[in-house]
């Protein structure tokens, strides 16, 4: 009696935790990098071996990340580079459709790796595990002054960290300026003016010592520094902050913004 061969499994989706996905982004991350690394210049039987060499490790790469008969597998298979090259049945194929043929198969190497590394971070998006969602989570967590995340807020959650970092400041200047009193003067030159160890407007101690004078002057400093340093540069170039250094901006402004809350007209 004849055996009947057992059918191939359908493959079935790889179903990649948050943390399989973090340890599988650099693994391909890496083979991509050696890809995008080749150039074929000539042609030799030592070039072939090592591009051979390379294709394996693409494979056994995404074959680790994603495990055996899965979706993901199927759909990002690289298969052999020398299946690019025509074969003829009269002569060998030659040096040139050799390089030609492994260089279509490198470019869509690279094109499918690409493509995994992107989803696999859009993945990571969806699950709240990346940088940038894991950042959002923390902003959603945070208890901000509420005139800066007014400011702040949207912007950030929208992904436009730079201009949230530059609103929050200018909410921070505002709300200086309407407790000071002091129209006139922007920026430093407010900062300066308002918070002046020698002659405040506004104090955040009794400025009964030189430790007090002392703590006067470097709050006055810390909010020089956030016109200084954060909102100018944004206010005259463009700069792509991400999530996460946006968000620790934005909560240094907002202590600003509560220690300005807690300080008095001298």
């Amino acid at each position: 009696m004849v055996r009947r061969a057992s059918p191939t499994p359908e493959p079935l989706p790889a179903n990649l935790s948050a943390g399989q996905i973090k340890a599988a982004i650099p693994k391909l991350e890496r083979r991509l990098r050696e890809l995008e690394a080749v150039s074929i210049d000539c042609w030799d039987d030592a070039i072939k071996n090592e591009l051979d060499a390379l294709q394996m490790k693409v494979e056994e790469t995404l074959s680790s990340v994603f495990g055996p008969n899965t979706l993901e597998l199927k759909r990002y298979e690289v298969v052999k580079f020398w299946l690019h090259v025509p074969m003829w049945y009269n002569r060998p194929s030659t040096p040139q459709e050799l390089v030609d043929g492994y260089t279509e198969a490198i470019s869509k190497a690279i094109s499918k790796l690409k493509t995994a590394v992107s989803l696999l971070e859009e993945q990571l998006d969806d699950m709240g595990e990346s940088p940038g969602g894991q950042a959002l989570r923390a902003y959603e967590g945070l208890d901000l002054h509420s005139e800066i995340d007014r400011a702040a807020g949207r912007l950030y959650q929208d992904g436009h960290h730079a201009n949230a970092i530059e609103n929050a400041v200018k909410a921070l200047n505002g709300l200086v300026r309407l407790r000071s009193g002091i129209d006139d003067k922007d920026g430093t030159s407010l900062m300066e003016l308002v918070f002046s160890p020698k002659n405040p407007i506004l104090k955040f101690n009794d400025l009964a010592d030189e430790s007090d004078h002392n703590e006067q002057r470097g709050f006055m400093m810390m909010f020089s520094g956030a016109v200084a340093g954060l909102r100018n540069p944004r206010a005259h170039k463009l700069i792509d902050d991400d999530a996460e250094r946006a968000l620790e901006f934005i909560a240094f402004v907002s202590l600003l913004a509560k220690l300005l809350d807690e300080a008095v007209k001298a």
